[in-house]
């Protein structure tokens, strides 16, 4: 009996361990490739946003159902402020009426929530950001592409 709690608590412990270690971060080539290999069309939009302080490349998938956009920002502060801020306007858009999930852990934030049909994934992994919203119907499909991604 004591070797199965020790199992138990070893493979609880494990699962811990991985969920709060910090995430690689990718870069836009990285992203380009896994994402394209997945087929889906990735488009280099940081001409666009080059007003934008403190922005140093953004990025769009096309993932069929739903878009994936990809920044990549000076700094690690930087990237977490722009990650603030749109974690509040996420917030904000949804009022009382949402379901959420909020996770902060070394190098690594991710929020998600649904609400109103919809299904919000925002992820911050040092200097980069992740965002992407779809249908709540395409939750799954949302969690493949960070899962790919290793966000």
């Amino acid at each position: 009996m004591k070797r199965i709690a020790l199992i138990a608590l070893l493979a609880v412990g494990t699962l811990l361990l991985a969920a709060c270690s910090p995430r690689d971060v990718i870069s836009v080539e990285e992203f380009t490739t896994r994402m394209e290999g997945a087929g889906h069309d990735v488009i280099d939009l940081t001409e666009g946003f080059a007003h934008i302080p403190g922005m140093v490349a953004f990025v769009f998938a096309d993932a069929g159902d739903f878009d994936v956009e990809f920044s990549v920002w000076e700094t690690e502060s930087a990237a977490r402020l722009q990650f603030n801020n749109i974690h509040r306007q996420l917030e904000d858009a949804a009022g009382n009426t949402r379901s959420y999930r909020s996770t902060s852990v070394a190098n690594f934030n991710r929020f998600t929530q649904t609400t109103s049909g919809r299904f919000e994934a925002l992820v911050r992994v040092e200097n980069t950001l992740l965002l992407i919203e779809a249908s709540s119907g395409q939750r799954s499909a949302v969690e493949a592409v960070l899962d790919l991604l290793g966000y």
